[in-house]
């Protein structure tokens, strides 16, 4: 009868335990879901048809800027044009850019809806910066030139734009390039929408010009809720495509990077006149700079 009870004993702290570790494992999976357990809810949820919508219609609007904005009075694809000064930089690929990044803001409504004087102190805050971000997606390491895929611009040799400015700028660059391809792997979606995103920076520069000042003509609130609209946009699909654990790392990361890049930009701006005489450029390009 002893022997009876012990078992007794035994068989219901056994079953007490097992119940136990039972419970353990329910509160577990209901408080700790990992990324594979809540991704179909993300995934239906995070991003609506209108968000996909929205997306769809910044990259069709960056591919039209580029249709409307052909090359003309310069070598064509797969011909190279060389690039001899500092100043042929600003007057060629930089120009280019600059164009079709124009023509691809003034697209969208967040920018329309902002007042005239907000707009052109954004494009002079900031296009220069998103000008030299583009650069780095259009570069190759493998051949070492620049060129703007699927269009009929020439190609630049990286030999050549690494003559221009000054070496540590362009070392800073590269590293700079490596690290954003490292994080999102040259996501064209995530590309598009932080050319945006910088667009509407309203940031104050210790190297910032008079003319880039805010003053009480620019309205900042109206910028800062055009830029959280892209903000918003681009983390919920970053939270989508790399889950709830690593976006909020991946994105911070490269926030990170593409403030370096403004601080490099701003470098050059406040000694532009070191490498060239900016009066030689296009007014376009002018305003950029100053």
């Amino acid at each position: 009868k002893a022997e009876k009870r012990v078992k007794i004993v035994e068989n219901r702290r056994l079953k007490q335990i097992n119940d136990n570790n039972q419970e353990l494992d329910r509160l577990i999976k209901r408080n700790s879901k990992t990324d594979d357990d809540l991704s179909p809810l993300l995934n239906q949820s995070i991003l609506n048809d209108f968000d996909w919508f929205s997306i769809q219609f910044i990259q069709d609007c960056f591919n039209e800027a580029v249709r409307l904005n052909q090359i003309a009075g310069i070598s064509f694809y797969p011909s190279t044009q060389p690039l001899e000064s500092t100043t042929e930089l600003f007057r060629i690929p930089l120009y280019i850019t600059s164009m079709r990044l124009i023509t691809y803001i003034k697209q969208l409504n967040e920018f329309q809806q902002l007042d005239k004087e907000d707009q052109v102190y954004v494009v002079k805050l900031n296009l220069l910066t998103i000008c030299f971000l583009h650069s780095i997606f259009i570069y190759d390491p493998r051949t070492d030139c620049y060129h703007e895929q699927d269009t009929i611009d020439p190609i630049f040799s990286g030999k050549d734009w690494i003559k221009t400015l000054n070496k540590q700028f362009h070392n800073e660059m590269k590293q700079i390039r490596n690290d954003l391809i490292d994080i999102f792997q040259s996501d064209d979606i995530v590309i598009k929408l932080f050319y945006v995103i910088l667009l509407f920076s309203n940031r104050i520069s210790l190297n910032q010009t008079p003319q880039c000042i805010l003053t009480s003509d620019i309205n900042p609130l109206s910028i800062f809720k055009a830029q959280n609209i892209f903000v918003d946009l681009v983390y919920r699909y970053c939270l989508h495509q790399y889950g709830s654990n690593q976006a909020p790392i991946l994105f911070l990361r490269y926030i990170n990077k593409l403030m370096k890049i403004q601080q490099l930009v701003d470098e050059i701006k406040f000694t532009i006149n070191n490498y060239i005489d900016i009066t030689e450029l296009s007014p376009l390009m002018q305003s950029l700079l100053v």
